[in-house]
Formats: structure tokens, C-alpha cells, sequence
């Protein structure tokens, strides 16, 4: 089979593992109708060629990092490409797209106190060669993260799990390559028992600290992505984040102080299609009163580990 191209086994290899990357080979294998020699070849096939990744995702809150920003950045003499490429070497950069409108990128990093946070926006980025200016946002509650969407009933926004202890932090690292990496094979290298490692790992998705449930499929070339900063009446804001997170399309929904009010990402398979979910699902939404859409035309860096369990 050529590389990259996936065929109707593939397809339902990885639908079988959605909302589950750790599910076992015998499981996913009957789902599918193939042996499981066949499925661990094209597990191990997928992600070694890139077109899956099979991560934990672990809450920012969890790991220690009380701050989100949401950056704008214009870019002068150097190409947006090379600019970007310097802010994947930030600690704590979680994406850099490329974009086409107001700004020429959009960074999402993570801080984890207020001193690292303004660092970051008074030294770390000034610094970079080709930044012009920087457009900041904190983000403040998150309504919606891939498929996790708040329940403003049941919890609030401003909920947080507990930190992680060391052994925690442990068990999540060995698993970093690969999420289907057995209890076993952790136990062995951390040095603990296979049952204390099964406890954690329950005990870590109870508490929404670490998930298994999202197969990453990088942004290819037919994806498209949008960040969408937005502003709304005053008082509206709570309506506005529960409309946004209903739509299906819309994979990140966050209230903010800064430059928006709000901002929230679209994810699409064509422009057309993009046009219509902001012209006719989000703009008519009743509270709104401006859009301004950035159209991402590349993600040079995005880290897939941490982001937030709802």
C-alpha cells in the first residue's frame, strides 16, 4: 500500500479506537473483522508513517499550569514560516498557525504562574526576530475541548482537577510515545507493580487528569482551521459559549479577557464549508456582535499532550 493512504480496514481501525486509544488488539480486531496480527501491523504501520498518534491527553490544569494565553502575532521582514518554527522552542507553546487575516500567526501557550506568563509576553516573544506585535488573551473558562463539552449543570467552569503527584507524571511519560503501551511493560520500567499502575490510571481518568479517548490525525492538506475571535453583548457571554459548543465543527470554545470576548476554533473539510458554519451557525447566534476569523493556512507546531479534560 502506498504511504500515507489509508484503505477501508484503516479507516475502521481507527473509528474503532475512538474514545478508547488503549482498547485492546482482540477487541478492536473482532470489531473489525481481521485477525490481530493484522491489526497490531496496521496500528503499528499508521502511527509509525504519521497518520495517527495515539496519545494520553493530560489536563493543563492537572499539570501545573494556571494560565492559557491566545496570541496574535504580526511578523515583519522574515517569512511567518521561520517565526513560527522559533515559537515551537518555547516551553510551554501548545500550537503556532500560520494565518491568514488580522494576524500572520495565532500562538496558544501555556503558563504555569503569572510571573512565567508575563515573561513570556514582556521578554520571551519581543525577542524573536520578525515579531512586529504581539495581541494577547487569557483565556478564563473553557466550554468546550475536542469533544468534551461543560455542563454548566452539573459542573462549573471553573472546576479543576487535582495536581499530579511524581509517579503520576511518571506513568504518563512512559506512555508519551505510544498510549497503547501495555501495564505491564509500564510497570517493568518505572519499577511498580502492574496492579498499582491499572489503580493510577483509573484513578487519573476518574478525576479528569489524563484521557485515552482522542485519535490525533494531524491537519493534512484537505483540513481546514479557523480561529474565530468574537464579541458579544455584556451579559451574554454564557449563551453565546453553549451555542458555540453544541456545534459539532467547533472543536475549542473559551470565554477571555483580552482582545475578544470569546474565541472558538473551527475544524472543516473545505472552505465552503467553513464559510457556511460561520455565516450561518455562528454569526445568527443571538448575544454576538462581531467575528473576526483568522483562516489557519498551516500548523507548524501543535503539542498534542496537554489541553483540557471536561
Amino acid at each position: 500500500m502506498p504511504k500515507g493512504t489509508l484503505d477501508a480496514l484503516d479507516q475502521a481501525i481507527i473509528a474503532a479506537l475512538e474514545g478508547n486509544i488503549r482498547r485492546p488488539t482482540q477487541a478492536i480486531a473482532e470489531a473489525v473483522g481481521a485477525t490481530p496480527a493484522t491489526v497490531k501491523r496496521r496500528l503499528d504501520r499508521l502511527q509509525g508513517e504519521q497518520i495517527i498518534t495515539l496519545s494520553p491527553l493530560v489536563d493543563l490544569r492537572a499539570a501545573g499550569y494556571e494560565y492559557l494565553l491566545i496570541i496574535g502575532i504580526r511578523v515583519k521582514q522574515l517569512s511567518p514560516y521561520r517565526v513560527a518554527e522559533r515559537l515551537g522552542e518555547i516551553p510551554g507553546a501548545l500550537t503556532a498557525n500560520v494565518t491568514l487575516g488580522t494576524q500572520d500567526i495565532e500562538l496558544v501557550a501555556a503558563a504555569r504562574d503569572r510571573e512565567e506568563a508575563s515573561h513570556l509576553l514582556a521578554e520571551t516573544l519581543p525577542a524573536i526576530d520578525g515579531i512586529a506585535s504581539l495581541e494577547a488573551a487569557l483565556s478564563l473558562d473553557v466550554w468546550k475541548f475536542r469533544s468534551g463539552v461543560l455542563d454548566p449543570a452539573r459542573v462549573s467552569p471553573k472546576s479543576r482537577p487535582s495536581l499530579l503527584d511524581a509517579l503520576d507524571r511518571q506513568i504518563i511519560q512512559s506512555l508519551r510515545h505510544t498510549a497503547r503501551k501495555s501495564n505491564r511493560a509500564i510497570a517493568a520500567e518505572i519499577g511498580i507493580s502492574e496492579t498499582a499502575v491499572r489503580n493510577r490510571l483509573a484513578r487519573m481518568q476518574k478525576n479528569k487528569q489524563l484521557n485515552f479517548e482522542h485519535v490525533w490525525k494531524p491537519l493534512g492538506q484537505k483540513d481546514i482551521a479557523a480561529f474565530v475571535g468574537i464579541d458579544v453583548k455584556s451579559g451574554d457571554a454564557t449563551a453565546v459559549c453553549q451555542a458555540l459548543a453544541e456545534i459539532d465543527s467547533v472543536s475549542f470554545v473559551t470565554t477571555a479577557l483580552g482582545r475578544h470576548n470569546i474565541f472558538c476554533t473551527i475544524n472543516v473539510d473545505n472552505l465552503e464549508t467553513l464559510t457556511r458554519v460561520l455565516h450561518e451557525r455562528i454569526i445568527p447566534i443571538p448575544g454576538i456582535l462581531s467575528t473576526r476569523p483568522s483562516h489557519c493556512l498551516d500548523q507548524v507546531i501543535h503539542q498534542l499532550e496537554l489541553g483540557f479534560i471536561i
